[in-house]
This record gives C-alpha cells, structure tokens and sequence, in this order.
C-alpha cells in the first residue's frame, strides 16, 4: 500500500458525505456530489485503462465543467496533471507538452488551434472533450460511461507527484513546479484552517480554473460548498450569476475587482448575498481597495503565495485590511498562516530587523518538491528547507508584512533605492488614476530611472506632468521621471500587469 492518502481519498469521502447537496453549477446544468463522484470514478478508470501511475497529463481548456472533472480524475487515477493557461500560443502550449514529456492533452473547442497538428503532439493520446475526435486513445464521451475499476481509484501516496504547475515565465522559461499529493493537503488543510470556508457557500469562479480559481474549488468542494463555473467570464456575467444564485463568496485578481467596482452596470444589481470576496496574485490599486471598500464593506481577503508554495503564505484578513484610525491598509500584505513560517532576509541568509526590506522566504509543508528536472534552478531558491520568494517586504513588530515588490524589479537610481510597489500605491491614490505599473530603465546621469505607466480612470484625461506634480511631495526622488497615460495596461495570461511588455514598448519607442 502506498504510504499516506492521496488528496483524492478526501474528495470520494466529502462526495459520499454531501450526496444529494449541489456540488457544481454551470449554466442551466448541475450536478449533486454523488453524480460528481461517479463521473470522476469513470473518468478515473478509463484514464487509467491507457495511462499509468506518474503519466503526465496536460490540461489545457477554457473555463468549463469538465476541468474540474478531469482535475479530480487524474488525481484519483495517480496520473500526474499538469494544468495550462489556455490563453498560451501554441508555441508555449507546445512547449510546456515537451517538457513535461505528457503523454496525453486534454482540450476544447477553444483551444484546438494550440493542440491540433502540433509536431510535439504527435503519438499522444489527444482528447477534445467536446467537438472533434480522439486520437490514440478513447473520446471524451466513451471515458464519462466507462466501467469503474475500483483497483485504478486513489492508488497514488502522499509522497508521489500530483501536479506540475508552470510558472508564468514572465521572467524567462517557465519552470515546471512538482507538487505532491502531500504538497496540496497542506495547501487546502491552511485554506480550511485561516479562510472564512462554510458548507452553505455558493462560490463564484471567474478566474482561470487552471490557477488560483482551480485552486479554490477544492476546500469549499471537501465542506460540501456549490461551486459555480461562471459563464464566458465576463464582468457582466459575474454580477447577473451572484444576483441569480445568491453566491456568497467570489474570488478573483484585483484587476478583475478593479473592472468591477468601475463597471456602468454594478448598481443595476443586487449583490447583498455576497459575504466574503477573495483577491491576490498582484498589488491592488489604491483607488481599487478604497473603492471595494466602500461598495462591499469589510467583507475582503487578501492571499499571497506563489506557484512555488502554492496559494497560501500570507493573508490579510477582513479586520486587518483597516490599521489603528480605521484607513485602508495600502500595500499590506498580511501575515503568515497558521502552519506556514515567513522569515524575511539579507541576501546573505540573515533574518533583517523588523522595519527593514528582506526578501520573503517561506517554510512549510506545502513549500514544493522543486522544478521539474532542473535541479540548478531548484537549488537557487530551495535552501536549507526554506523558499526564497523573490519578493521584498517589510515586516512590524506586530508581524504584519508590507510589500516592496519583486527584488528583481527593485531599482537603484542615484544611489537610492526605488521599489516600483511603493510608487505605484501613490500613483493610484489619485482618483484620475485606474491602474499603474513601474519599471526601471537605463540612464546615463542616473544609472537607472523609474518609468511609469499609468491608465486612467473613465472620463478622466490626467496629464503627465500634473501627475509627476502631484506624486512628488509623497516620492521626493523615488518620483518617476517620465509618466505615460495609456487606455490600458497591458495584461499577461494571468490577468498580470505585463511589465515585460511594457518596457518592450519603451524600448520600440526609443529605437524609433
């Protein structure tokens, strides 16, 4: 017998305890948590009558019910799932399929273009899972009424690998994160524990189901929550599903919530169902949170983690998100979960003294097993049991932690250090400004200058030299030296601000 339950154990045993209880709504269609468990046993069973324990499995779709279908299933069939970002090109699709040697994908009607005729996809068992044919392997449709084995069900251990989970890439190759089974009962065990988790939840997924959204169906799944798959994603889409179904908790990247409260038709609905709203993965704008605020009242959490300790690291509570005199806490990033330790330090591995910048390093039993096959770049940020995050933050005597931003974005101009967090929550403070992003160029008289990119709020035209007029009695020299106004900051995958793009049109411009 394998050593340790699989996560897959848990969700069988949740199915069994909530039967007849919604478990997923998308649409007109639902199905209880018995006819959940069923689908995922037959899925479950014909994977593994073509697979074996420790294949990887490339899942690669548009937000649908047969993402979470197969997320349960591969688990339960000890195949090793491999979640992708449907909006990658085919290039990167491809990419990924090759370096995690997958011996199957998985995809829709949406994403056929980045899978089909593929020169890396050959000989694998590709399956649509609604148009379009199988090939080397079964259809979708045969694998829903497959005959249950029960010897192919949950026979994964605690030990083995679950998932590999690719990082973004935006700062080179994206790196495959190994992640046990072990690995994510410790993320849903500090969901359950620190998160506000209730049975009678209706939980909203707007977010791609690939990421964070995926991520948070599974905690409210184990207490008999309803999960519902939010139709074509949009804005609109979101506000009519939480006034049809009373949903109670949504989560989502505060650029979505940034759309949101600034959305025309966000009073035309009754939204008094929700109680709680989750958001992470990125700063918040000021102007954003003030706002959130103000339309749904103390009912916000913040989480910080990275794919590397998935999800869970930091949280900043309802009650937290106010400091001693009741404003918004602006850049604040929390404190550590229950089980996980939060450490910040120098580059030399020395904890810094409470007030001052280190970088975040994290230890705790969901921390990954290391990137897929690239033990040089698992040794960088994996030492002596703690994960290096990259990011800087400041932390209080009270352990509340504060960030700076990313070290690798930090810049040095004059001799001072600038961290682009610090001046982008000024920049958005002002209430002509929607959205901002710093990045640091070359400069001959400066070493490195801090370049700011700014869009602004609907109806507003702010020009550059009132904003740089307006933020500098708050910067002093960390004040940008130029500012560009665009309609929109431009958008990675994951619903990021792309700062890569960003100085790529910098540099387009400088070159002309």
């Amino acid at each position: 017998m394998p050593k340790g339950q699989p996560l897959s154990v848990f969700m069988s045993q949740a199915a069994r305890r909530y039967a007849t209880r919604a478990a997923l709504i998308y649409g007109g269609r639902r199905w209880s948590f018995s006819e959940f468990d069923s689908l995922v046993d037959c899925l479950a069973s014909g994977v593994a009558d073509v697979l074996k324990p420790g294949d990887r499995a490339c899942v690669v779709m548009s937000n649908r019910p047969e993402f979470v279908f197969l997320q349960a299933a591969l688990e339960r069939a000890g195949i090793v799932r491999v979640p992708v970002n449907a909006r990658l090109t085919g290039k990167e699709v491809s990419g990924i399929v090759a370096d995690c040697e997958a011996s199957a994908v998985f995809f829709d009607e949406t994403t056929a273009g980045q899978v089909r005729g593929g020169e890396r996809f050959s000989g694998l068992w590709l399956c649509p899972v609604d148009a379009g044919t199988a090939e080397n392997g079964p259809s979708y449709a045969d694998l829903t009424v497959f005959p249950v084995n029960e010897n192919s069900l949950h026979v994964a251990g605690a030990e083995d690998l679950c998932s590999i989970n690719y990082t973004s890439g935006s700062s080179g190759k994206p790196k495959g994160v190994m992640l046990t089974h072990r690995n994510w009962l410790g993320v849903y065990r500090n969901m359950l524990v620190d998160r506000d988790i209730r049975g009678d939840d209706t939980v909203a997924h707007i977010g791609p189901l690939s990421h964070a959204s995926g991520t948070y169906f599974v905690p409210w799944f184990l207490c008999g929550a309803t999960n519902v798959i939010v139709e074509g994603g949009g804005i609109a889409s979101l506000l009519e599903t939480i006034e049809r179904l009373s949903v109670t908790v949504f989560t989502c990247v505060p650029t979505v919530l940034t759309r949101l409260v600034n959305a025309p038709e966000f009073d035309r609905y009754d939204l008094g169902s929700l109680r709680a709203i989750g958001y992470g993965a990125e700063p918040i704008p000021r102007n954003t949170l003030e706002k959130a605020l103000a339309r749904f009242g103390p009912i916000l959490t913040q989480n910080y983690g990275l794919t590397e300790a998935m999800m869970t690291c930091i949280l900043l509570t309802p009650g937290d998100h106010f400091d001693a005199t009741g404003a918004a806490r602006v850049g604040a990033l929390g404190r550590s979960y229950t089980f996980v330790e939060v450490v910040l330090r120098a580059p030399d591995g020395s904890p810094v003294a409470p007030g001052e910048i280190g970088e975040i390093t994290v230890r705790s039993e969901h921390v990954m097993k290391g990137y897929w096959r690239k033990p040089e770049e698992t040794a960088k940020v994996l030492k002596d049991g703690w994960l290096w995050s990259g990011d800087l933050a400041r932390m209080g005597t009270d352990g509340m932690l504060t960030l700076c931003g990313r070290s690798k974005e930090m810049l040095i101009s004059g001799g001072f250090n600038i961290y682009p967090q610090e001046v982008e929550a000024v920049l958005t403070s002002d209430p002509r400004v929607l959205e901002a992003a710093v990045v640091g160029l070359p400069d001959a008289d400066w070493g490195e200058k801090a370049v700011a990119f700014v869009s602004p709020v609907p109806g507003s035209s702010p020009s550059p030299a009132d904003l740089i007029a307006c933020s500098k009695p708050f910067l002093g020299f960390k004040t940008p030296k130029e500012i560009h106004v665009i309609e929109n900051l431009p958008k990675n995958g994951n619903g990021k601000v792309d700062k890569k793009a960003l100085k790529a049109m910098l540099e387009q411009e400088a070159a002309q």
